[in-house]
């Protein structure tokens, strides 16, 4: 069918396309708007592929609601993020947590598990050292940053070998049995790892696992921490009870395992002993 009227569809027809265009953009805004995202910053492990980690959380979250993922390999840009007060979930480690408590309005809520464990400690071994004074010189695997590893080797070395922190190399891997296969195969000197890992060696290269020896040792330390920003008081956040029931459906607890956890706690149910290490008000 024809319009009696072309004339006047020529001219109403850009103000018509310009009306979509402003309302689609106002949909896309208010969209954004009521998008929450949940947050993700583990300085402790390195992703080998950020695209698949997000693909598999966007495909799960988008099923219980208007959520998304969001990982970041960077620690500035996360904090940035944090900084400009996105409302969401962050998920972040317990270390980075304690160390912007002081500055940022975040408030811890959950704490992960791993084979019903809620703390792990980080353990330096290596095959062929045999004490930390012979560390000089040597390079260290680990997973995560730099700034973490060397952070962590500064809590377990302690301030009678401060002084060897900068003549030691650092080997960034993806997982701690990376950290510890690295210096099976000679690429590493020592491995920064947990206790839970080298127990894995153990079962699947008992050989490899005896022998490695104890250097030193850390203190114990939360799994990933789920946090909120600015919490309202009394609200609860829908999607923060999203994650901390991830566990209970097949596709949640696939992933995460991505995260190495099995599951989650609530902060609100720990004893004081251990929320004194969060540093909660």
């Amino acid at each position: 069918m024809t319009s009696k009227h072309p004339g006047i569809l020529r001219r109403w027809r850009p103000r018509v396309a310009a009306v979509l265009s402003v309302l689609a953009l106002i949909t896309s805004i208010v969209t954004a708007a009521t998008t929450e995202t949940v947050f993700f910053y583990n300085p402790e492990s390195s992703v080998d592929n950020f695209a698949a980690l997000k693909a598999e959380f966007d495909d799960y979250l988008s099923a219980q609601g208007a959520y998304s993922f969001q990982p970041f390999s960077e620690r500035g840009a996360f904090e940035t993020m944090l900084a400009d007060k996105a409302q969401g979930v962050y998920l972040l480690s317990s270390w980075h947590y304690t160390q912007l408590n002081a500055k940022t309005p975040l408030e811890a809520r959950l704490v992960g598990v791993a084979k019903g464990e809620l703390q792990q400690r980080k353990i330096l071994s290596s095959k062929d050292l045999g004490s930390v004074s012979a560390l000089p010189g040597a390079t260290i695997a680990g997973a995560g940053s730099e700034d973490y590893l060397r952070s962590q080797l500064q809590q377990m070395l302690g301030a009678e070998y401060a002084a060897l922190l900068p003549k030691i190399k650092l080997l960034s891997v993806p997982k701690d049995l990376d950290a510890l296969m690295a210096v099976g195969f000679g690429v590493a000197t020592a491995a920064i790892s947990s206790e839970s890992s080298l127990a894995k060696l153990a079962a699947i290269n008992p050989k490899q696992h005896a022998q490695l020896k104890t250097l030193a040792s850390g203190e114990k330390s939360f799994f990933l921490i789920a946090a909120v920003a600015k919490p309202q008081q009394g609200a609860e956040m829908p999607l923060l009870k999203v994650i901390e029931t991830m566990q209970q459906q097949p596709a949640g607890g696939k992933n995460l395992k991505m995260l190495g956890l099995d599951g989650w706690k609530r902060i609100d149910t720990l004893d004081a002993s251990l929320t004194k290490q969060l540093r909660l008000p």
